[in-house]
């Protein structure tokens, strides 16, 4: 999985490319451990990339998102595709999301 990063003021934005999965679920997770302690209000998962995400993937988005509360920042999920946004609405996570910033699907 490649990760770039772009700050725009006090939001930033993770643009992920590649299976968020098993194998790259973890530097996405230090990736945003990283992000959250930086002087950004909210981070956003931009999604456009991402075909494919398993339940390690899952399991990084719902960290993420207690990680934002405790610290009072936001997180949020933008240009999903529908594959991806199904797997999220499957499990029922996308909902936290909801309210926290832009959430647009893919085109």
């Amino acid at each position: 999985m490649k990760i770039k990063e772009r700050l725009d003021g006090k939001s930033l934005t993770l643009f992920l490319d590649g299976d968020f999965d098993d194998t790259s679920c973890f530097a996405v997770e230090q990736k945003f451990d990283e992000a959250i302690v930086r002087e950004v209000e909210d981070i956003s998962f931009n999604m456009k990339h991402v075909q494919y995400i398993s339940s390690f993937g899952i399991r990084v988005l719902i960290l993420a998102h207690k990680k934002a509360v405790k610290l009072g920042k936001k997180v949020a999920l933008s240009e999903m595709s529908n594959k991806v946004r199904g797997i999220i609405e499957m499990v029922g996570i996308l909902s936290i999301f909801c309210g926290q910033g832009a959430m647009k699907d893919a085109s």
